[in-house]
Parts: structure tokens; sequence; C-alpha cells
């Protein structure tokens, strides 16, 4: 052999054990960022768990509110229905148009 196919054969080996190494070392970033993935999304579906479990008596609670809102219009409704309506004394406009 001839000393540039030496030198020639030399580089190819070490050219092929580098790349060889960065592919195992890749295979292993990419596994890791796999199972980092997997955890982060399990944690997300259990913040969207806890989330969802917190908001049902919040909606609950915001329902109630409303229905008290309701039932006084239909108080008031049914004061205006037989006139017991409190009398408001009217309020001057307060709006000056001039420019």
């Amino acid at each position: 052999m001839t000393l540039p196919q030496i030198v020639s054969l030399i580089s190819t080996v070490l050219l092929t054990s580098v790349a060889l190494i960065v592919g195992v070392q890749l295979i292993l970033v990419l596994k890791e960022l796999r199972y980092s993935l997997t955890k982060i999304n399990q944690t997300i579906d259990t913040t969207s768990d806890v989330i969802e479990k917190i908001s049902q008596p919040a909606i609950g609670l915001f329902a109630i509110l409303e229905g008290f809102k309701e039932s006084g219009k239909i108080i008031e409704a049914v004061s205006r229905l037989f006139g017991k309506e409190k009398q408001r004394p009217e309020e001057e406009e307060s709006y000056d148009n001039t420019i």
C-alpha cells in the first residue's frame, strides 16, 4: 500500500467512527426528548383535569348567582304587575349638547 492509500484508509475509518458515535448520541438524545415530551404531556393532562375539576363548582356558583339575579327580575315584574313598584324620581338630563 502506498502512503496516500494508508492516509485515505485511516481518514475513512476515523470519519466512519465519528459518524457512528454521533449517530448513537443522536439516537440517545431523541429518546430522552421523547421521554421528556411524554412527561410534559402527562403534566399538561393532569393540570387540565385539575382545572376542570376546580371549574365545575365555580360554574355552579355562577349559575346560582345568575338564578338570584333572574329571581330579582321576576319579583320586580310581579311587583309591577300588582302596582307596588316604588316611584323613582325622574333624573334631570345633564347632557350638554352645545358645541
